[in-house]
């Protein structure tokens, strides 16, 4: 696990958070008489409370990320489909200019489209160039053939079954 440098925003609103958990943590100690060494009570506290805010801020962001990027197209692609299984396919090749809506338009002439999720770089949040398609698997074995290879925004598609991570 690698530790990313919080944003100036996530640091100082940690530090927003810390302040009155080293103050409450040092409140509790001190009306209990058990502070030796106050200073040394209030810099934990600041540092609990500083990991604490940072670590949920992080979280939260990443939750949002997730959710714009593998948010489903429209509510009817939310639906599970009908008849057969589905099938995810990966889209290679992709121009970072493709927008979304774009790819599930372009599959949607095959078939009833679950999905459609471009993925991301986790620290610049720009496109990387493939996405991922899920489709019901007559329509998808159809796209294949159909689109693999095929120019989009000016690039060659690269269509295939997706494979999963080992």
């Amino acid at each position: 696990m690698t530790f990313k440098t919080p944003s100036p925003t996530v640091y100082f609103g940690s530090l927003l958070i810390a302040l009155p958990v080293a103050g409450l943590a040092y409140w509790i100690l001190q009306t209990q008489n058990l502070v030796s060494n106050g200073l040394l009570v209030l810099g934990a506290g600041l540092l609990i409370g500083h990991l604490i805010g940072a670590c949920s801020r992080t979280s939260s962001a990443q939750q949002r990320e997730r959710a714009t990027t593998t948010a489903p197209h429209s509510p009817q692609t939310a639906a599970t489909p009908q008849s057969g299984d589905t099938i995810s396919l990966y889209v290679g090749n992709l121009a970072y200019r493709a927008k979304r809506e774009e790819l599930h338009t372009l599959f949607s002439q095959y078939g009833q489209v679950n999905s459609v999720r471009i993925m991301m770089d986790r620290t610049t949040h720009r496109p990387r160039g493939y996405a991922f398609v899920e489709m019901e698997s007559n329509a998808a074995h159809e796209a294949i053939s159909q689109l693999d290879n095929t120019e989009f925004c000016e690039r060659n598609l690269r269509v295939s079954e997706a494979k999963q991570r080992q």
